[in-house]
């Protein structure tokens, strides 16, 4: 372990003043210092330190002994923040760990078959569905988990070391990866060695602004040729908010983006008068909702049918116009559709409430009725002995899958496969309590032996993954 001396040189708080003992603590002291053990953390041993790349301090701080005093509030605070970035560090290590696991195991497993092979990502996936129960994330955050903690661990290792040694926040490292992802791998090194000289200092908007020039001035590319590489991963997302309410978002690019809020707003703003009650927000929200799913009509009509009160025109529903009539999946207890307030359930959203349900069902072009026990509302098993399943059957088993089986997927059940539990050529039955919905790419990998299920009970399924992880699903309740 190097001395105090050098270790104070890599504070990442400039000035001369001596470094506490929080700052040079090891991750036993800080977890002492946490729990109070005073008697423990008075043994100090430091974390391993970062490679020399921050600016040298004064000659007055090489001399300084750190400060003994006994940490109040804000020291511990301090000491909480280093234990995270250790734990970070920490984590990314143990997740690279596992993906060489996986990859070996995957090797292992297709060399075993005739002419068996690995093919391109599949260690990557098979290791982010280990992570997905295991840590309890959804499939994008455990892709995302995986791609960082590998690209920290092969790519960045100072950074790493750096965040192990507290030097660097889980947010400042989180900023670097970012501004890192785009970058070819040989300017990867020289753009860590100049962020890290004096990033550490710097809080989140200045540490973002230093790594954007730093990686403009590194970049072998063109900003014309990475400009339309990104442009190609345009694409719009809808994500579920509460109290019936969703949120769209575009990543597009950045001139489109900005036109298309400036015209909301111009628009808008042309509709804003003494009898308007709305805010600008509001009307804009509302334009832009409006532009989307109705067009004008240049006949009379009521220039308020749909909020955005357009001069001598009616707004007409485009699916109406253009012929394409959507498929929306609305469960909704019959005493709603008669007057009643019981909630509905949107497919792929959840509760909505009975008004809105109501004005749907005024618009259906017809129902699926499924039969549901009178006192419990278990949906009624329906018993097939075929392979291809019956569209009631598959319609049963979809009310009460909802949603991909697999462990942390949630891809709804309509996009789904009916898998067979008991395959049906090793004499599995299409039946209720044979049949669960997994999405394409989780039934392959069961097809291909690296997961595989069982269904003790209808609707209970457990999975066991490649390292030998088991986790159990139960059927979502039914909603009323």
């Amino acid at each position: 372990m190097e001395p105090v001396a050098a270790r104070v040189r890599r504070r990442p708080v400039a000035g001369d003043t001596p470094p506490t003992v929080v700052e040079v603590a090891s991750p036993e002291t800080l977890v002492a210092m946490l729990q109070g053990d005073t008697r423990q953390a008075a043994g100090t041993g430091a974390l391993e330190p970062p490679p020399d790349t921050a600016e040298p301090d004064t000659a007055e701080s090489d001399t300084a002994e750190p400060d003994t005093a006994e940490p109040d509030t804000a020291d511990l605070l301090v000491a909480a923040d280093r234990l995270m970035s250790w734990v970070v560090a920490r984590q990314a290590e143990l997740v690279a760990a596992l993906h060489t696991e996986v990859q070996d195991q995957t090797a292992a497993q297709a060399g075993s078959r005739p002419g068996g092979r690995v093919g391109a990502g599949l260690g990557f996936t098979l290791t982010a569905e280990e992570l997905v129960p295991l840590l309890n994330l959804s499939t994008r955050a455990a892709h995302r988990l995986l791609d960082q903690s590998l690209r920290l661990v092969e790519d960045l290792p100072k950074t790493l070391q750096s965040l192990g040694a507290g030097m660097l926040t889980a947010r400042q490292t989180q900023i670097i990866l970012d501004e890192a992802s785009t970058i070819p791998a040989q300017a990867l090194a020289g753009f860590e060695d100049e962020v890290l000289a004096s990033g550490a200092h710097l809080m989140a908007p200045r540490l973002k602004a230093k790594c954007k020039r730093v990686r403009e001035k590194l970049h072998p590319e063109s900003a014309i040729a990475r400009r339309g590489a990104a442009a190609a991963d345009r694409h719009i997302e809808v994500t579920p908010d509460q109290d019936g309410m969703a949120w769209l978002s575009a990543y597009l690019p950045a001139e489109r983006a900005c036109g298309i809020e400036n015209r909301l707003t111009f628009m808008a703003r042309a509709l804003q008068n003494p009898q308007e009650t709305r805010t600008l927000t509001q009307l804009k929200a509302d334009v832009f909702g409006d532009l989307l799913t109705h067009r004008c009509d240049p006949g009379p009509g009521d220039a308020h049918a749909s909020g955005t009160g357009a001069e001598g025109a009616g707004l007409v529903d485009l699916a109406s116009v253009l012929g394409v009539q959507p498929v929306v999946f609305v469960t909704v207890p019959v005493m709603t559709l008669l007057g009643g307030n019981e909630p509905a359930e949107l497919e792929g959203f959840g509760p909505i409430d009975a008004d809105t349900v109501r004005k749907l069902a005024a618009h259906a072009k017809g129902f699926t009725r499924i039969l549901t026990h009178p006192e419990t509302g278990t949906v009624l098993s329906v018993g097939r002995d075929r392979y291809k399943v019956p569209k009631d059957l598959r319609r049963t088993v979809l009310v009460r899958d909802k949603t991909c089986r697999h462990p942390g997927c949630n891809r709804p059940g309509p996009a789904c496969d009916l898998d067979h539990t008991i395959p049906w050529h090793q004499g599995g039955n299409t039946s209720y309590d044979n049949l669960a919905a997994l999405c394409r790419k989780h039934h392959m990998l069961k097809s291909a032996g690296y997961w595989h299920y069982e269904q003790p009970e209808p609707g209970t399924l457990t999975a066991t993954s490649l390292t030998g992880k088991t986790y159990t699903t139960l059927p979502q309740p039914h909603p009323f």
